[in-house]
This record gives structure tokens, sequence and C-alpha cells, in this order.
């Protein structure tokens, strides 16, 4: 290119500069110069020439596409967030409902499988049963030992954990079938009073995955650690439990709750 062409470009992009820089400064320009809009023409990607005017139309029309499908994405949305809402309401009232720990741990499944589309599911608890008649049970891990130590780093935060999981921490969550779960949300029981872990997993590796939305998952572990812990020993007779500090760690703690086996706590009857 010579010195004059590229002399001429330049200026040519410089004065394109000026007049886009004065429409915009100017938006109503073409309302006081009708003709002008009507005789200006936008080659499309395609290759069709059209004025301007039905160019600025095609671009509102596919805007107005696009927020059409975003509306219905948020509508969509709403309207799965409500009915889980409403799912986890009546496992709520169904929870409540339960006279013992077996069958709070029988409903939970029942309810995860069926309404919620959970393979896998499991509760395990680092305390003691209140009565003799829950000791059993297969959910119960004590207070001590390898296995609360493993999952410890899950006791450890105040929000569920999803993705996949090492197959040392599936072990112990789901036992043999721990060895078909993709991934998995682990859901810490007990808010500053850490009990154990509501293990929720499935075969499919991305059904649960890091800085997935939680909100209806915490709502379930709240409202599972309440209705478990009247039915669990005190400190004072499993020595398991402890407090969540500001800091992360573990702190001891006094108090106990209302044991009971197949019976009501009296407080839940009101």
């Amino acid at each position: 290119m010579s010195a004059s062409n590229a002399e001429g470009v330049g200026v040519s992009s410089g004065l394109e500069q000026i007049v886009a820089d004065y429409l915009k400064s100017h938006p109503d320009f073409f309302s006081r110069h009708a003709d002008a809009l009507a005789e200006i023409e936008v080659v499309h990607s395609c290759g069709r020439a059209a004025s301007l005017i039905e160019y600025q139309v095609a671009v509102l029309r596919d805007q107005s596409h696009q927020l059409r499908r975003r509306l219905r994405d948020l509508v969509g949305t709403a309207r799965e967030n409500e009915q889980l809402s409403q799912r986890v309401h009546r496992l709520t009232l169904e929870l409540v409902g339960c006279r013992g720990l077996r069958e709070v741990f029988e409903t939970l499944y029942r309810a995860l499988r069926e309404s919620f589309g959970a393979e896998h599911a499991a509760v395990r608890l680092f305390v003691e049963p209140a009565a003799e008649c829950d000791a059993a049970l297969a959910e119960f891990l004590g207070p001590d030992g390898g296995p609360r130590r493993l999952l410890a780093p899950i006791l450890g935060v105040s929000s569920p954990l999803c993705g996949r999981i090492p197959a040392n921490q599936l072990e112990v969550l789901f036992g043999p079938a721990g060895s078909q779960v993709g991934s998995a949300a682990l859901l810490p029981l007990g808010a500053d009073i850490r009990i154990g872990v509501l293990a929720i997993g499935s075969a499919e590796e991305t059904r649960y995955q890091p800085g997935m939305a939680t909100t209806f998952l915490r709502q379930l572990a709240d409202v599972a650690s309440q209705v478990m812990r009247p039915h669990l020993a005190g400190p004072d007779d499993s020595h398991g439990w402890t407090r969540m500090d500001t800091d992360g760690g573990e702190a001891r703690v006094a108090g106990g709750f209302a044991p009971g086996c197949g019976t009501p706590d009296p407080a839940l009857e009101g």
C-alpha cells in the first residue's frame, strides 16, 4: 500500500469515528432526517442488503427472542423450586410425625428415593442413641474411632459438600454400595453441634457438583437434625457431642436431650 493510500485509509477511519461519535451523541438525528434513514443500507452477514430500519427490527426481534427464552428458563426454575419446596415441606411433616429413630430413618430414606430421586442415601451418626433398643441400628458409628476421624473434614464445614468423594469415605458412608456412587451430596447434621452426616449418592458423576445450589439441602439437613436429636444421648452419656467454634474447630459442650425409643418425646406432642 502506498503512502498516499495509507493516509487516505487513516483519514477515512478518522471520519468514520467522528460520524459514529456524532450519531451516538445525537440519537435524534434520524428522527430529524428521516429521508437519510430510509436510504441507508446495512449488509447482513448473509450478504443481503437491507435498510437500517429493517436491520434494527431484526436486531430487536432477536433480542426479544433471547429475553423470552430467559423468561421461560426463569419461570421453569421457579416452578421446579416451588415443587421442591413442597416436597421438603411434606417430608418435614412426615418426619415430625415419626415416633422413633427407626421410623425416622425409614421415612427419610423412602422420601429421598421416591420424591427426590436419590439412588443411595445413608445417615451416619457419631453419637450414641438414648435408648438401648436403637444401639444396633447401622446408622450409629459411635463418637470415637476411625470412621469419625475419616469424616472429620465433613463435620467441620458449615454447608453441604457436593461432588466426587474419596473411595474410603464412600465406604464408610454407603458401605458396599459406595463403589457404585459417582457423586454425592454430604450434609453435616446439626448446627453448632455436629451429630453426624446425611449422605445422598448418585451413580452419575455429574449429578452432584461443587458450586451447585444447596438451599434445600441445608433445609433438609436442619429438619433431619432436629427430628433426631430428642432420640440421641446427651454428652454426659455418649461423650461425643462437640460444638463447632468460630474457627471451625471443636469444643466440648454440656447438656442433654430427652431419651426415647418408639415413644414420642413429650416436647413434640406439646
